[in-house]
């Protein structure tokens, strides 16, 4: 998939009323420019479009600043409403690790994952029956025999 192909990107969802004044500047939007500073340097938008990208990929930060809570998780309940009511196809829940953690313990603490809505039951994309499959199965094996047997 490429970076525009996520409707939604759930990151930090820590509330900027919260951390500007604190200092620690709008973390959803930060993050949000992150990413689209990847799509730009993997070709998937224009440098011009990367303001336009926040808006339509991104939203604000809602969640109290503490622990790991503000992680994309807070979003995943919101996710599903949005996907069942049609607004959107995917979101990807970002997990950050803590940088904290993983120096004191060596372990890795962040995990991020697509949340996309269910295409149901779809039939078989193949161009050749199934019955067609079998018979150039059949028609090999005898092949690779016939060639055994002449060896």
């Amino acid at each position: 998939m490429k970076i525009t192909d996520i409707d939604k990107y759930s990151v930090e969802m820590q509330n900027p009323d919260i951390t500007k004044p604190a200092g620690a500047g709008d973390v959803p939007l930060a993050n949000y420019k992150m990413i689209g500073a990847l799509a730009v340097k993997r070709g998937d938008i224009e440098k011009k479009d990367l303001a336009g990208f926040t808006e339509k990929h991104g939203m604000t930060g809602w969640a109290p600043t503490q622990g790991h809570i503000p992680s994309g998780v807070p979003y995943i309940g919101f996710c599903r409403q949005d996907i069942m009511e049609g607004k959107i196809k995917n979101a990807m829940i970002v997990g950050k690790g803590s940088l904290f953690l993983g120096r004191m313990t060596n372990l890795f603490d962040g995990v991020s994952f697509v949340v996309e809505a269910n295409k149901g039951k779809q039939e078989p994309q193949s161009t050749i029956s199934e019955e067609k499959v079998k018979e150039l199965i059949a028609s090999a094996l005898k092949s690779f025999a016939s060639n055994l047997m002449a060896e």
